[in-house]
This record gives C-alpha cells, structure tokens and sequence, in this order.
C-alpha cells in the first residue's frame, strides 16, 4: 500500500548501521537498514523497489578478502540473492571497503547469478569509505552532505541509471500532483470536518461513474477510476520536472545510431511486446477479464465438438489452408480470439453481445526471423490474403519459443453473450494503440461500398 524505501544498507555492525541512518536521515532520504547475521538471513524477504543496495564486504566474519574471496562472496551473494525482488526494476550495489576487492566480486556475481537469476544483477557496482560519512567507532555522522554528492556523481556516471530513475521521479511527483488535485476538489468549508474522507469518497465514485457509466460505478470502480486518472498522470508526467536544477540530458543514455541497421528480430520483439502487450499478474493481483478490450482468449471453447465450425463456418483444413501454411507448420500456430469494439463501449459498457475477432499467433521458423526450409512459411516476410487479415509489429509470445506475429481475420466474427465468456483464459492483452488499429481496420473491412451492375 506504501511506497517501499528506495535505499538498503546492509551492515554487521549496529553502530555503523545507524550512523548510515543517521546521515541519510539528514538529507531526508528513507532508507531500510539490515543488520546482517548469518543466523538470522534463512528468515530475510526480499525488498521490492530497492535502487541502491550498500553492502559491507566483510559481512562473513570468519573470512576476508585476499585469504577466502570465495566464502566472503558467496556471503554477499546470498545477501543479494535474499534481498532484491527481480520484479522491482535496477538497482546499484555499493560495497563499503577500504580495500575493495571489487572486479573479483563483480565476476563472481556474473558466474553465480545466470539465466533467469541474471535478473537480480546490479546495473552498476561502485565503492564508497565509511569514514567519510561516518565515525567507523561510535556511528556519529561526520559528512551528510558528501554522502549526498556522492551517490549524485553515482547515479549521473550512468546516464542510462539516470535516465531511469529520472523518470521514476518524475512519476513520483505526478502522482503527488494527481493526489493533490483529487483532494483539491473537496471545498474547502469540509475539509475541517469530520465529513473530509467522505467527501473523497463522493469525488472517487464520480470517477467511477465518468469511467464506467452513470449506473456502473460499483461493477468495477478500481478499472473505472483509473480510466479517468491514467491519462491525467501521464499528463502530469510529461509536463512535470522535478530534477530541473540537475538537468538530464536524455539524449546522453541512448546508445545507437540514426540511419543504421534495423534491430535484429529478437530486440525488435522484446521492445514491441513490452510496448503493446500486457500480461496478466500473479495469482492474487487484478487479471485480465475475457470481456476486456483487447484481450487475447487462450483457445476456443472446450464444450464445442467443433467450435471453428460452430462459429466460423470453417473446417481446421480449411482455415490452415486459407492461412497458407502447411500440416507441420500449423502445429507451431496457435488460434486466439481478440476481443474487439469502440473504446468508449468499453469505458462505459453497455448492454449486448461482445465482438471476438479469430486470429492465429504464429512464430517465425528461427529466432531471428529467417527462413526455414521444412518451415518456408513461418517467417517475418510471410504475407496473408489481402484486405481480410491484420497483423500485428513482431511480437514475443508468453508460449511461444520464438518472435512471430498475431494475425486477425476480419472477416471471421462471433459475437458472444458475456455470461458465456465467464471462465474463459486469457494469455495476454493488446494494448490501447493495437487494439484501435483493428477495430478501425475491421470498421473499413465490414463498409465497403459495392455496386450492383452488370460485369463489362
């Protein structure tokens, strides 16, 4: 419910622990202190949103660095393998040494830390001295304010960290303007009042009825309020700049060169799909409803003998063959429907069936997009029949191995009752730009004009 802290310091000495505190305290910085014992580490969480991580080098007290740097790493190790969530985006490590050891550990972090494990590395490693912040024999604080100006100068010698956390901030402070703005629409006579948080209350549940409908605001108010709030926050955000005395010129975290060769299909997947895919959350979070717009159901319905001939008309054969792809290579396709319909329909659902178009997810035949020759037709140059089929930008799929695309046939519809969807999966979710493209698409498919006369 509550911002996390965004620095951890993790020490074997009490003392040194809170005079850390105490300096950041300071410089009004929040940050979460664990006193490292080995006893006590089985028990440790991991602590989402950590961006700097200050860790001790000689946390293993039975070892130091240059008579054991494998026991001393493998400890450190631990600790990074218990306290960083890899859900939680980057962060820096900083050892606290005055003989630091810091290649060797970094390459040992590299060798200990891999495949999916690789997520929970640092961005960047550096070293700071205790003694130049605190008194290393009581915790006193010495100098604050060169903490402060050292982990600036850390964080601006990687502009692509920068730019990162930049942004982070910037959010941050849109989401206070977004807050502030809510409680300003309470008149002003209320707010000494024991009527303040009701009156809150009233203002959520008019977003609630701008989002979801004048009769809807309770069906799903935490959708319908972030209808109306997304969009101010990232209003906000764009228009907000809280680092102005530290200017970042963004410019300088990007890495690449105008005019140059594409991405290869690998980096153009990964962008686009984190770009125009959303995916449901972890058991327990909010998921993504069948009757969402934009939402991609796993397969067609299980209690149909034949539910491509139910709703569609067509055969498997027909459909592979109408898709130009051959028995083996239909067997890396996978069939979906998308759930599509005007954007105001969803933000204020009415009453009637919803619109699911049939498509086919297909991966290319290689990683990189090249052809393959007992697959010629799973690959990035593939080409549908014209005027009935939408593709969307290569894509990197929850269950397929490699990129591919999702290709909608405009002229298979099924409109479904929406108690009929209930129980439905879905695997994924097109976001706002990709979903509008196909309704608009299947809107100019479904009105072509005709004239009835006599072939000349």
């Amino acid at each position: 419910m509550l911002i996390k802290s965004r620095i951890t310091v993790v020490d074997d000495k009490e003392h040194h622990l809170s005079g850390i505190k105490s300096c950041l305290n300071e410089l009004r910085l929040d940050c979460h202190s664990k006193l490292y014992k080995e006893e006590d580490l089985e028990n440790w969480q991991a602590l989402p949103g950590t961006r700097l991580l200050f860790l001790d080098q000689y946390l293993a007290t039975e070892a130091s660095f240059g008579v054991d740097n494998r026991l001393a790493f493998a400890k450190l190790a631990e600790v990074v393998g218990k306290l960083i969530c890899p859900q939680s985006g980057p962060y820096g490590l900083v050892l606290w040494s005055e003989q630091p050891s810091l290649e060797d550990l970094k390459r040992h972090l590299f060798q200990y830390f891999g495949g999916e494990d690789s997520r929970l590395l640092p961005v960047f490693f550096s070293v700071f001295q205790k003694h130049h912040y605190i008194d290393t024999s009581n915790g006193s604080v010495v100098n604050a304010e060169r903490l402060k100006q050292d982990i600036g100068n850390l964080i601006t010698s990687s502009p692509q960290l920068h730019a990162l956390l930049a942004w982070e901030a910037d959010v941050s402070v849109a989401v206070d303007a977004v807050l502030r703005s809510i409680v300003d629409l309470v008149p002003k006579d209320l707010r000494a009042s024991n009527e303040f948080a009701e009156e809150i209350g009233r203002i959520l549940y008019r977003f609630a009825q701008a989002g979801a409908g004048i009769n809807r605001a309770a069906e799903k108010p935490r959708d319908a309020i972030n209808r109306v709030l997304v969009p101010i926050l990232a209003d906000r955000t764009t228009r907000h700049d809280p680092d102005r005395e530290s200017a970042l010129d963004w410019s300088t975290a990007l890495i690449g060169q105008a005019g140059g060769a594409p991405p290869p299909v690998p980096a153009q997947a990964s962008v686009n799909s984190a770009i125009h895919l959303s995916f449901p959350n972890p058991p327990g979070g909010a998921q993504i409803a069948s009757t969402e717009l934009g939402a991609v159901i796993e397969s067609l319905p299980e209690n149909l003998e034949d539910p491509l001939m139910t709703y569609f008309g067509f055969s498997e054969q027909e459909l592979r063959e109408n898709f130009g792809v051959n028995e083996v290579e239909w067997n890396d396709c996978k069939l979906r429907l998308v759930q599509i319909g005007a954007s105001c329909d969803n933000a204020q659902p009415k009453p009637g069936p919803l619109l699911y178009l049939l498509a086919v997810e297909w991966p290319f035949a290689n990683a990189d997009g090249s052809k393959d020759r007992s697959k010629p037709n799973l690959n990035k140059k593939r080409k549908v029949a014209l005027g009935t089929a939408w593709s969307t930008p290569i894509l990197l799929f929850p269950t397929a191995e490699n990129p591919g695309r999702l290709t909608v046939f405009l002229n298979l519809t099924v409109s479904v009752p929406k108690d009929e969807t209930e129980g439905w999966a879905v695997t994924y979710r097109l976001r706002e730009e990709l979903i509008s493209n196909i309704t608009q698409e299947y809107a100019r498919f479904i009105s072509r004009p005709g004239i009835v006369t006599l072939p000349s």
